[in-house]
């Protein structure tokens, strides 16, 4: 008797520890939906979003329907893919606020994705922030392109032109002489082309890298003029001293 009210303990121990364990499985099949968040017009900066943007899913593959929610409430419900919403921050208070998905696949397994957290901005908090991004970024650029000038220009101003001879930024062909010349490493990168000064004619431009057949053509009316006597074999230090001396004839 007393072996038998052993073996029904077990067996009650073993199914009450065994029940919580199978409502745990049941719960932990809940997985995560990727919640995205694309700008399309307007302002966005860390978590801080002006304008319009759109909210999107893709993952699983056989998701039923979305639900997107900002602020705990359903704004949108998507029954078909591409399962997406477009908003505007202004038809919003002013603020932070939650923003997340829920899904439900063909099986009905419910996903949740991870809820995300933006401080909808007004248009003028939003040009403030950006005026305030962007013009320190525009002096640094532009302390960048006169360092880049100057050392340049010491750094090569002995050096005179030499045909063949270019520097690891190729050469270029000046647009007003048509003659060639060294882009320098150092110049700097205008995404058109590089700000260079030409050392035959001294005019200043933004430059791109040459073709091989351009230099060709290039070099042969640079032989041609050289040998015309059109062009003096001069370094680029009397180049300067001249185009001062010219300068100061000009009339302002």
């Amino acid at each position: 008797m007393i072996r038998t009210k052993r073996c029904v303990t077990t067996i009650l121990l073993f199914l009450i520890l065994l029940i919580p364990i199978r409502f745990a499985s049941a719960q932990d099949t809940t997985e995560a939906l990727s919640l995205k968040i694309r700008k399309d017009f307007g302002f966005a900066l860390g978590g801080r979003i002006q304008g319009s943007f759109t909210l999107s899913v893709s993952d699983p593959t056989d998701l039923h329907n979305v639900e997107f929610i900002i602020d705990d409430t359903v704004i949108f419900k998507d029954v078909e893919p591409p399962f997406e919403y477009q908003f505007h921050t202004s038809n919003f208070k002013l603020g932070v606020h939650s923003i997340k998905a829920i899904g439900a696949t063909n099986t009905g397994t419910m996903l949740q994705s991870e809820e995300l957290q933006y401080e909808f901005v007004s248009a003028e908090q939003g040009w403030d922030t950006a005026r305030g991004v962007i013009i320190p970024l525009f002096i640094l650029f532009v302390i960048i392109a006169v360092v880049g000038v100057l050392a340049t220009t010491l750094i090569n101003r002995k050096k005179g032109f030499r045909i063949g001879e270019y520097s690891a930024s190729g050469g270029a062909v000046c647009s007003r002489c048509g003659l060639p010349f060294s882009r320098h490493v150092l110049s700097p990168n205008l995404i058109f082309g590089k700000l260079e000064r030409c050392p035959h004619c001294g005019g200043w431009g933004i430059v791109r890298r040459a073709t091989a057949e351009d230099l060709t053509q290039a070099e042969a009316r640079f032989q041609a003029d050289r040998q015309q006597g059109r062009i003096e074999s001069v370094d680029e230090e009397t180049n300067w001293k001249r185009l001062i001396d010219e300068s100061r004839y000009e009339d302002l």
